[in-house]
Parts: C-alpha cells; structure tokens; sequence
C-alpha cells in the first residue's frame, strides 16, 4: 500500500526521500514502518508518529493513503 510520509526537525532518514509517497507492507504498523526505513530499535522510541494528525503508538496499523509525519521531540531553556 502507498503511504505519504514526512519527518521534521532534527529527525533525518536516508532511505527515503522526505515528502514522498511510498509503499509498505499491507497491514503495517508503525514499528514495522521503522524497521524499513532502517530506523534503529534503540532510536525507535524516541520518535514521535502522527497519522493524519493524530499522535498514534509503534503499534498503530498503517492504511493506505495515510499521511505520515515524523519528528524528534526537543526540549530546552
């Protein structure tokens, strides 16, 4: 299935283009998304998923045509 996907901020990932459609696995979740943009487990936590603009978990399924945002929390004073 075809998922749009997006990361800002400090978040960068190499194996896909930013701002693009890409495909997945049918009745793919999150944390299954990670792993195919070779996103490591030990990384996997700190990031932040917003499915259509809702905040999802790791394990939330991923349905066609989703638009998918990334990004890094970030904190400071």
């Amino acid at each position: 299935m075809k998922i749009y996907i997006e990361w800002i901020g400090l978040l960068h990932i190499d194996s896909v283009k930013n701002r693009s459609i890409i495909e997945v696995k049918d009745n793919a979740t999150i944390s299954v998304l990670f792993d195919e943009l070779q996103i490591r487990k030990d990384h996997q936590k700190y990031i932040s998923c917003f499915i259509n603009g809702s905040e999802k978990k790791p394990f939330s399924m991923l349905h066609p045509d989703d638009k998918v945002k990334l990004f890094l929390p970030t904190g400071g004073g």
